[in-house]
């Protein structure tokens, strides 16, 4: 199965274990993005991972394409001169919270179009992905991401958009309208409970939420991932599973891990799909970095151990 996703990747720059920003003498250097992390994610249960961008010419964009080649990941990018977009993250311990800055803005990414990078890729895939933080992100990646979804659909692959945070989002009645504009080429949503309910205005049960987005937006898969559970609703029916205690070393990636596992699995069915999104969300938190290093026999072993809520 090949998965082809669409969006921006940033060098992600952490100080060792839980120092802080302001002391740190170090910073270690990772890559991180929702699709790139998802497709990675993918890739090592099985899926052919395919990611579309726009990276700078130089070293900065080299050093992402090579992290990402080198986690499975086929990267077919469109190239110019810019600048990369960062993002610095400090690991917290209880009491003190993950924090994050993100200097995002003005990179190479936000240029890029459907028409700088070959269609033929989108047209050939099984499943094509992108999340909400990709049209938010400029006018020009908001059309890119328009087009990516219909020519997905028009070609007959299955199209899924992921709604994780409302990170970037100021005014989050224009992002319900511009999510709204992309779900009629959308087949599966794949949300967190937080991110929905922002958007969206859909809360409680999973049953209710994921059957009200799906008889609202006509889709044809729902899965919502929640603080202790995740559940999925197709052909009327919804499926849930526990989520497994995690030791948590870094949860960055996570819910982009269960979405790339979850959509690389669907053609085994939704209740094994979605026990594996679960099994990968908790492997890539007991790591200190975004992209996955778990293994496919892992995310088995997990998933075989979760239980029904």
């Amino acid at each position: 199965m090949e998965l082809v996703t669409l969006g921006a990747a940033a060098l992600e720059l952490a100080p060792p274990g839980s120092e802080r920003l302001e002391t740190a003498q170090t910073l270690d250097v990772g890559v991180t993005g929702p699709e790139c992390n998802a497709a990675a994610a993918a890739g090592r249960v099985g899926a052919e991972p395919v990611w579309l961008s726009r990276l700078p010419s130089g070293p900065l964009g080299a050093r992402v394409e090579g992290e990402l080649r080198g986690h499975g990941v086929e990267v077919v990018a469109d190239s110019a001169t810019g600048r990369q977009g960062l993002t610095f993250f400090e690991r917290g311990r209880t009491p003190r919270p993950d924090a994050r800055i993100d200097d995002i803005g003005n990179a190479v990414v936000e240029g890029l179009t459907m028409d700088s990078i070959p269609t033929d890729r989108v047209e050939a895939a099984d499943t094509a992905y992108v999340t909400a933080a990709t049209p938010r992100a400029s006018t020009g990646l908001a059309g890119a991401t328009a087009k990516f979804l219909k020519t997905a659909s028009d070609a007959g692959a299955r199209t899924a958009l992921g709604v994780l945070d409302t990170r970037g989002w100021r005014d989050l009645d224009s992002a319900r309208e511009t999510l709204e504009g992309l779900l009629p080429a959308v087949d599966v949503l794949v949300g967190t409970a937080d991110a929905v309910e922002a958007v969206f205005d859909r809360g409680g049960e999973p049953s209710k939420v994921t059957h009200a987005l799906a008889s609202s937006h006509d889709l044809e898969t729902v899965a919502l991932c929640r603080t202790s559970d995740a559940a999925v609703w197709h052909d009327s029916t919804v499926h849930g599973f526990e989520r497994p205690e995690v030791d948590s070393v870094d949860a960055t990636g996570a819910v982009d891990a269960f979405a790339g596992a979850f959509l690389a699995g669907l053609d085994g069915g939704v209740k094994a799909a979605l026990r594996r999104g679960i099994a990968a969300d908790a492997l890539v938190r007991t790591t200190p970095e975004a992209l996955p290093t778990f293994s496919s026999d892992e995310v088995e072993a997990v998933a075989e151990t979760l239980e029904r809520t």
